[in-house]
């Protein structure tokens, strides 16, 4: 179907068009725009008026979160749209990945849109992590818990294949991900953003825009020489909830990738510098425990180690030239802080 690209197409016909491919005999009549959340990609919160025809069937929330591209720079993000639909459509319903209800979930190909529409979390009292607010040891364990269940049901699995359900599903050193590796390490852009807070928060030594693209180019050959897992993509505090003390993961970008891609990822993005330097060798023992207890053979520890320290350039990248319109400046130092620190405790460069 048609996709609406500004929140005045939200209509009770396209809800109803929308909502009803899962839930017939479903008529939205009315709708509500209760509020617009801007980012990466747009948030509307919805009050719908439901009219049900026929008798049992589930009775949908009184409101729900419609996501997609309705901003300016939306055109240009249209992989990571289709990436997060997806993974609704796709992905949601085959891993143990604790995540929003979804109710509907599409693409538009003649347009970047791809929409969903989802459940309202803040409606059911979740707590939503705050990258301003860093873990506890207890979170941070339980969160790579929950990760080694979903990497272990995926590991290797022969879905990456082609044919296979994910063979859509690319690394993080290829695709458009490289693409928007390499629009980033354009020297005026780089040295854009090493002129900002977060470049300030960071060593000189890790300003080296040379040794980042050799850096990100090395962990592309490594990533394709390590067992591959299911990775939800973009584990920072942003993008995580807790449910009744259940983690809980939203905002996903998909990637086939090793484990480290997203153990390194989230602990350091999560934890305090002084914590993390306490912390992060039990947290990455007790990853690998729970990986092996799901059936894996998981790496020794030194090796996983070693490919965690590696692992830490792709994190203090991501956070160096991050977009204000996608995350706030406080948000992104505060996160390029965590890594660059990472980086300078592991010796990330003369690793890469």
């Amino acid at each position: 179907m048609k996709l609406p690209l500004t929140v005045d197409a939200i209509t009770p016909q396209w809800l109803s068009e929308a909502l009803s491919e899962r839930h017939r005999g479903l008529t939205v009549t009315d709708v509500e725009i209760i509020d617009i959340i801007l980012g990466t990609s747009t948030k509307i919160r919805v009050r719908p008026t439901y009219a049900y025809s026929g008798a049992g069937g589930e009775v949908l929330p009184d409101t729900l979160i419609v996501k997609g591209g309705f901003e300016e720079h939306s055109p240009t993000m249209q992989p990571m749209y289709l990436n997060e639909m997806r993974f609704y459509r796709e992905v949601q319903p085959r891993i143990d990945m604790h995540s929003p209800v979804c109710y509907f979930a599409g693409t538009d190909p003649d347009s970047h849109q791809s929409i969903v529409i989802m459940e309202d979390l803040r409606a059911r009292g979740v707590e939503f992590c705050n990258a301003l607010r860093p873990q506890s040891y207890d979170q941070v364990a339980r969160r790579l818990e929950a990760m080694a269940i979903y990497h272990a049901q995926t590991w290797n699995s022969v879905e990456f294949e082609p044919g296979g359900a994910f063979d859509w599903v690319s690394g993080r050193h290829e695709s458009w991900s490289a693409e928007y590796q390499h629009r980033y390490l354009a020297p005026e852009v780089w040295r854009h953003y090493m002129e900002s807070p977060r470049g300030a928060a960071v060593s000189r030594l890790l300003q080296d825009r040379h040794w980042m693209a050799r850096a990100l180019g090395y962990l592309g050959r490594y990533h394709r020489d390590s067992p591959v897992c299911l990775c939800h993509g973009d584990t920072h505090l942003g993008n995580l909830y807790i449910d009744a003390g259940k983690p809980g993961f939203f905002d996903a970008q998909v990637a086939k990738g090793p484990w480290q891609l997203e153990v390194t990822y989230h602990m350091i993005a999560a934890l305090d510098i002084y914590d993390r330097r306490l912390w992060e060798k039990d947290l990455l023992r007790h990853y690998l425990r729970a990986l092996g207890a799901q059936g894996i053979a998981a790496p020794p520890f030194e090796t996983a180690w070693e490919s965690h320290r590696r692992e830490i350039a792709y994190g203090l990248f991501i956070f160096l030239i991050n977009e204000v319109r996608f995350q706030t400046e406080a948000i992104n130092t505060a996160y390029a802080a965590r890594f660059g620190a990472a980086a300078l405790d592991h010796d990330t460069v003369t690793l890469t």
